[in-house]
């Protein structure tokens, strides 16, 4: 009897490998609910909550679209739809309160050309990114000088949400303690690292005590009106933005926690390969996630914002408008 040749035999078992790790592949794709129950974390004892709308300052806040990145649903969350167009937006919320003007992320600058080759060769190979008008060219056309920002407070350090802030030179950053030293220890190298040492960087601590379903926030203004919790995993020092507004309505606006809204309504997390590109702790993903998806349901009408859910975009007003 002929033996099988060795070569054949070696690429016969190469090939069925191959398609075993593509069906596992293709199976973190297919969707799954997180267990709300096994990453759902205590909630305080004593907690502060939805404030008195009549109690607030009048602040106003409105989007600005400053870049995209096409994709598709399958790669935001899992179960999402192969042929189901996901655009993926970058924007800034400009906050206008009586104690300062400030921007919640930048979305693209001017260089971002320069800044994409900052990002790790699989995601340039996965993606691509579509120029709109940057942060700091749109802000005089509405009549808002460059020099009333006061500061950006940053939800993550990642290169899409930094890229406009080389078009504020000297403007204050803020981000929790936590995220600098994210940043110092190079967990996820990129853009950051080549900004970092120019930026004007202003750190706080979530130390204003619980607020909703958080142990910990920071009231940025001491009023009610923006107060910021941790909500870690995409980066140590992710950061929530809740925005209350005199009329009633509440934002949260969430960072890269999800890509998606349906990643908290479901909820879902992203698929494993979009997971190990950026994410640096799946578990605390998981539990952050699960806070927002509990507070959607005590709170329907929250308007919950994730970063580059452009769907979600649309429904916030753009400047010149307000949402107040």
């Amino acid at each position: 009897m002929k033996k099988p040749k060795p070569l054949k035999t070696v690429v016969q078992a190469a090939g069925l490998l191959s398609l075993l790790l593509l069906a596992l592949l293709g199976y973190t794709f297919l969707p799954l609910k997180l267990d709300v129950a096994a990453n759902q974390t205590p909630t305080p004892a004593t907690t502060r909550g939805k404030p008195d709308p009549a109690q607030l300052p009048d602040v106003s806040l409105s989007l600005l679209k400053a870049g995209k990145m096409p994709a598709r649903q399958a790669f935001a969350y899992r179960g999402g739809n192969w042929g189901g167009a996901y655009e993926n937006g970058m924007a800034a919320i400009l906050v206008q309160h009586p104690q300062a003007t400030f921007l919640i992320d930048a979305g693209f600058g001017a260089n971002v050309a320069q800044h994409w080759q900052t990002i790790p060769w699989l995601m340039r190979q996965l993606s691509s990114y579509v120029v709109e008008t940057p942060v700091a060219v749109q802000l005089p056309q509405h009549g808002i000088a460059r020099d009333q920002i006061k500061f950006a407070l940053l939800t993550h350090s990642h290169w899409d949400h930094i890229s406009g802030l080389e078009d504020f030179p000297g403007l204050e950053v803020r981000l929790p303690t936590a995220e600098k030293a994210f940043i110092e220890a190079h967990k996820y190298p990129g853009l950051i690292d080549q900004m970092i040492g120019t930026m004007n960087v202003r750190t706080f601590d979530f130390n204003s005590g619980p607020y909703e379903n958080f142990d910990r926030s920071f009231d940025l203004f001491g009023d009610g009106s923006v107060v910021l919790v941790p909500l870690p995993g995409h980066t140590d020092g992710s950061t929530g933005v809740f925005v209350n507004l005199r009329s009633g309505k509440r934002f949260l606006f969430t960072g890269d926690l999800t890509w998606s809204l349906e990643g908290f309504q479901l909820p879902a997390e992203r698929p494993w390969l979009a997971r190990k590109l950026v994410d640096v702790d799946e578990a605390e993903v998981r539990r952050s996630i699960i806070k927002v998806h509990l507070l959607l349901q005590q709170y329907p009408d929250l308007v919950v914002v994730p970063a580059h859910d452009r769907r979600v975009h649309e429904r916030i007003a753009s400047l010149p408008a307000v949402e107040r």
